[in-house]
């Protein structure tokens, strides 16, 4: 099986739920799914090296702003070469500031200067997961990273 970690943050539970809702996306036959909060200090660079993919989730703080936890996050993802690894990035932001969901932009350029394989469709919801568009937002990605992931994973096993 596919290994993949569902990592995020959350404030208000907003980017809780579409890391939930990009789990039941994902097809559990083929990948083994592990979410999980970060939390300030609680993630080392070895841990992401456990997975074949990630699926990145964070808020977007203030105007524009990574939230404590994920700039945090940023230091220890820059000591981890994350080349053969694929990523998805969402969030959820407010549309009411310039820099609406922001914070993902910026974790997918972090992901992208390790390396990583990223997935060119991001997900940015105004606030809570809860329009047509955002459900639709959400599928793309899972589709996306998992056609991604299996390609990957695919070629790693020839080689």
């Amino acid at each position: 099986m596919i290994q993949v970690l569902i990592l995020y943050t959350s404030s208000t539970g907003n980017t809780e739920e579409i890391a939930e809702l990009l789990k039941k996306e994902l097809d559990q036959n083929v990948f083994n799914i592990t979410l999980e909060a970060l939390e300030m200090g609680n993630i080392d660079s070895h841990h992401l090296l456990e997975y074949d993919g990630i699926l990145f989730g964070t808020y977007t703080y203030d105007d524009g702003d990574l939230p404590f936890e994920t700039d945090i996050f940023c230091d220890v993802l820059r000591t981890v070469n994350m080349t053969g690894k694929v990523v998805g990035v969402f969030g959820s932001g407010d549309t009411a500031y310039n820099q609406f969901c922001s914070a993902v932009d910026l974790m997918k350029v972090e992901f992208k200067q390790q390396h990583a394989e990223t997935i060119q469709h991001t997900v940015k919801i105004d606030l809570y997961p809860d329009e047509e568009e955002d459900f639709q937002s959400i599928k793309k990605l899972a589709t996306e990273f998992q056609q991604t992931a299996l390609n990957a994973f695919t070629t790693k096993k020839v080689e």
